[in-house]
């Protein structure tokens, strides 16, 4: 080849090639996830669910313009046939350029992994994990986090918790309901003694004062119970399902520090009233590693109580209640029955269910990093939401999830509801308590 024809070939390679940009490494992700990406028919059934849809009516933002884009931009970074040949002077694609890559981005993480659109897509398609791959493949590449997420990345690394605060003040709220006398005692330090069940908080349960109640809570009904329980206090640690959402690569470290520590204490049960930490070190961690302990949400836990006659619900609340279904409790999980149950149990409950339950449940927005990179449209989400829950006359919004509790009393606030925002172990832990 002369001198002149290579300099044309590299010419046509500039023109084919993206030279303002880093491609997108897809070895994450499976043969079965790229074959899904041409599963998709276009359907638009996703666009009748989704929740970020229903509030920013872009197409961008929609699961099936995201599963086009990407297979535009991988058959653009990765085309079939060498620029330099035939073929591909013939069927070269036009390049993504540096900016597409971002409004890609941008439109991927105006997500809140809430799994609806898999549940209604004709397909079948595991979008959750789908979307995590492809973010994962974002932050390889620089792409991502978006700006307005990185602190809540950062701050998971380096506290440990994505709230930014101190690891000596996990354990705070504790020492605080101990000295209020809402709790008899301090729970024990699972470190120091040894016990059958592990009681795991959870980043949000452990900080967030306005949340704080649902370990409180759980604490009054492990304690009622007689359970012989611990906690890990300060050496308690992030699950990581922040950074597993978002892409972040960190989060198998986190994964694997967990799982040994875990397996170490040598209990036989661990519960957690977070949905989202629930899922992921239930469903997640074992695909990092394996874990010899048995991993319960508290409702379930609890169950179990109530049935072998260990605890005692009394008390007749007279309330009327409908209940949010978390989605890493429901959709990704399969736990809906649990719940129900539970509500059932407890004397003068009456459940209203919303039009969207179960596996069609609304999203309150506050997962996937949704809640730190579109506050606006998760507030607009949640408040959604709670309109829902008020047509059904109930005066309790009754949810499983501290987080989902953070997310839904977003939306009671911001929409000046009547509604009472409550976590399940409230109702049990009502049911439970001596009347003066």
């Amino acid at each position: 080849m002369s001198e002149q024809e290579e300099k044309k070939v590299e010419e046509e390679k500039k023109d084919t090639e993206p030279t303002d940009n880093k491609k997108l490494i897809v070895d994450n992700l499976s043969p079965r996830q790229i074959i899904e990406l041409d599963a998709c028919t276009r359907c638009g059934e996703c666009l009748e669910w989704c929740p970020v849809y229903n509030q920013d009516e872009r197409e961008g933002v929609t699961p099936r313009a995201k599963a086009t884009r990407f297979k535009k931009i991988l058959s653009s970074q990765y085309g079939l046939f060498r620029a330099d040949s035939l073929l591909g002077k013939i069927f070269r694609k036009k390049k993504v350029s540096k900016e597409e890559l971002n409004q890609f981005a941008a439109d991927l993480y105006e997500c809140s992994t809430c799994r609806q659109c898999h549940f209604v897509c004709p397909s079948q398609i595991d979008t959750v994990e789908l979307w995590e791959g492809i973010r994962r493949s974002l932050v390889d590449a620089g792409y991502g986090p978006l700006e307005q997420q990185k602190n809540l990345i950062q701050s998971v690394k380096s506290y440990d918790n994505p709230w930014g605060q101190p690891r000596s003040s996990r354990a705070r709220w504790a020492k605080v309901a101990k000295r209020q006398k809402k709790i008899a005692k301090e729970p024990k330090d699972i470190n120091r003694h040894k016990a059958e069940v592990l009681y795991f908080i959870g980043c949000t349960g452990s900080y967030d004062v306005n949340v704080e109640q649902v370990a409180i809570n759980t604490v009054k009904i492990l304690d009622a119970a007689g359970v012989d329980y611990g906690i890990l206090g300060a050496k308690e640690r992030c699950c990581g399902s922040v950074l597993l959402r978002m892409g972040d690569r960190e989060y198998e470290r986190i994964a694997n520090d967990n799982i040994k520590q875990l397996n170490g204490l040598g209990i036989k049960t661990m519960v957690t009233s977070c949905a989202g930490c629930f899922k992921t070190i239930k469903h997640d961690y074992p695909k990092t590693g394996k874990l010899n302990f048995e991993v319960k949400h508290t409702l379930e836990f609890i169950i179990d109580l109530i049935q072998s006659g260990q605890l005692k619900l009394k008390n007749d609340l007279n309330m009327k209640v409908t209940y949010h279904d978390p989605c890493h409790l429901g959709r990704h999980s399969g736990i809906y029955d649990a719940p129900r149950k539970l509500l059932a149990m407890i004397p003068g409950v009456e459940l209203i269910e919303m039009e969207r339950s179960r596996e069609n449940s609304r999203c309150c927005g506050a997962g996937g990093g949704l809640k730190a990179g579109y506050p606006d449209i998760q507030n607009k989400i949640s408040q959604t939401r709670i309109k829902e829950a008020e047509a059904t006359g109930a005066t309790e919004l009754v949810s499983a999830c501290p987080f989902c509790y953070q997310g839904l009393q977003v939306g009671i606030q911001a929409s000046d509801s009547k509604l009472t925002m409550r976590d399940i172990t409230e109702l049990v832990s009502m049911a439970i308590e001596e009347k003066s």
